[in-house]
């Protein structure tokens, strides 16, 4: 007996001194800095974001059509407001309605950079729009604020890329290598018609970036408070996406003589074993590393649960499952988007489907989320499909010590003071997931801090968020 307590002792001792250890290793990668660059309010940038709202560039969805007057009008409004763009960089269309100019940089020999965002947005549900606070498409300018569907995703980094642009050009400056500016506009259905094409082209002429930055993390003062300093999150990987159709067929008949279940209860039943449990979690590379960063900011005890995962990552993980947006970066999500059955009220109906959006996590596959729903399910009386049409595996890494990070990194420790800077997991899909195959690099940021309402309710950005961005993409467009 006393020869196991001296054991435990000492495995006891270890123990503490692995964990300190490894504690005391976990520090501060990177200091803050004071901004070193002046970011000038500008209220143009603004009215010309709230004009570009007030156009409705609406993707519907996958096999629906858009409203090719309201996309013309975009392009006239272009066209109009940024002239130098127009007049002085190589421009061409794809599709009518995504556009690529070419800005050649003094450097040719250098691969070029590519500069990205979208120009449609999501619509409005009818039923929410007494909701808003301004009308969904006013662009309503408001207490240094510009309102209205697109405000956050993703017009204001189109218009503060072609605000910068402009600006640029307006002092005849041209960039050390060749920048190519693209704008889908489909990227709210997929980007199949639109960003896909272009990456097409890019491969067919052999133009290889050595660099594409579009849309996806932002500057956060809310989710890290006990980090008590700005975190800026640039994505280096993307999750997947596919959509997975339910459906079951029972015969119905007369609502007055239901049978013990009809199609409805058995596909309820279906979303509800789905929904009551998730695919196992994954702690990647890229959480891995925010994890990290912000605990080297924070308290002992939190370094040492995240410098030691091996013993607690079941603790960290159950902490992130608690909110929805760290859950979504340790889990593949399955969520219900579309119901449909009936036809009338007196009427059982003899099918009912439904349709699960699944954000799939790298190491995950589409295949992996068809059989999870299947099994869970465990019901013959219920088809499980793939779609295929907007499928999107999870799409690879681009490593944190890339000297494109380490660039986005200093920039913005140059418009943001006291930031942390860290590498995370995008949990949704953009339009720069077509390029990773040949690019160098890929990496999603927008500048703007805590943004509300993007595909939702009062969609909102601040004047001063906007003109950060304009000061961002034009230290990008210096860069060497």
């Amino acid at each position: 007996m006393k020869r196991i307590l001296q054991i435990l002792l000492v495995s006891l001792i270890v123990l503490i001194i692995i964990l300190f250890f490894n504690t005391l290793q976990l520090k501060p990668i990177q200091e803050g800095s004071s901004v070193a660059v002046e970011i000038p309010r500008d209220d143009t940038a603004a009215l010309h974001l709230s004009e570009a709202i007030q156009i409705k560039t609406i993707s519907f969805g996958d096999t629906l059509p858009i409203d090719t007057a309201e996309f013309l009008k975009f392009r006239a409004f272009m066209e109009k407001t940024y002239p130098l763009m127009h007049s002085k960089l190589e421009k061409q269309s794809f599709n009518q309605f995504s556009y690529v100019f070419k800005w050649k940089g003094k450097d040719t020999s250098k691969a070029p950079f590519v500069l990205m965002a979208h120009l449609d947005v999501v619509p409005v549900e009818a039923i929410a729009e007494s909701k808003w606070t301004y009308p969904s498409f006013s662009g309503m300018v408001k207490e240094d604020t510009i309102w209205g569907r697109g405000a956050v995703d993703d017009k204001s980094s189109a218009i503060a890329i072609m605000e910068a642009t402009e600006q640029l050009l307006r002092n005849n400056f041209t960039p050390e290598r060749t920048f190519y500016i693209c704008f889908g506009h489909d990227e709210e259905i997929a980007g199949k018609r639109g960003a896909n094409i272009v990456s097409q082209w890019f491969k067919e002429n052999n133009i290889r970036p050595a660099f594409v930055l579009d849309e996806g993390g932002m500057i956060d003062t809310e989710k890290f408070k006990d980090v008590k300093k700005p975190v800026a999150v640039i994505a280096t990987g993307e999750k997947g996406f596919v959509n997975v159709d339910i459906s079951v067929t029972i015969p119905g008949g007369h609502s007055s003589q239901p049978e013990k279940e009809t199609a409805i209860d058995v596909l309820n039943k279906a979303i509800t074993k789905v929904r009551a449990t998730q695919m196992p979690p994954i702690i990647t590379p890229p959480l891995q590393s925010l994890l990290e960063r912000t605990a080297a900011e924070q308290s002992f005890l939190k370094r040492m649960v995240v410098s030691n995962m091996w013993l607690f990552e079941n603790v960290v993980i159950k902490n992130l499952e608690e909110n929805k947006q760290t859950n979504a970066m340790v889990h593949t999500t399955l969520v219900p988007t579309i119901v449909k059955a009936g036809i009338k009220d007196n009427v059982i109906p003899s099918i009912a489907n439904a349709t699960f959006n699944s954000r799939i996590l790298p190491g995950q596959t589409s295949d992996d989320v068809v059989n999870f729903v299947r099994n869970t399910i465990n019901d013959d009386r219920v088809t499980v499909k793939k779609q295929t049409i907007s499928l999107m595996e999870a799409s690879s890494s681009t490593p944190s010590d890339h000297p494109t990070f380490k660039m986005l990194e200093s920039i913005t420790k140059k418009i943001v003071p006291n930031v942390l800077v860290s590498p995370y997991l995008m949990i949704g899909a953009t339009d720069s997931r077509y390029y990773r195959p040949f690019s160098e690099a890929v990496l999603n940021f927008t500048p703007m801090q805590n943004a509300k309402g993007f595909h939702g309710i009062d969609e909102r950005i601040g004047i001063a968020d906007l003109s950060r961005m304009i000061s961002f993409y034009k230290l990008v467009l210096a860069e060497k």
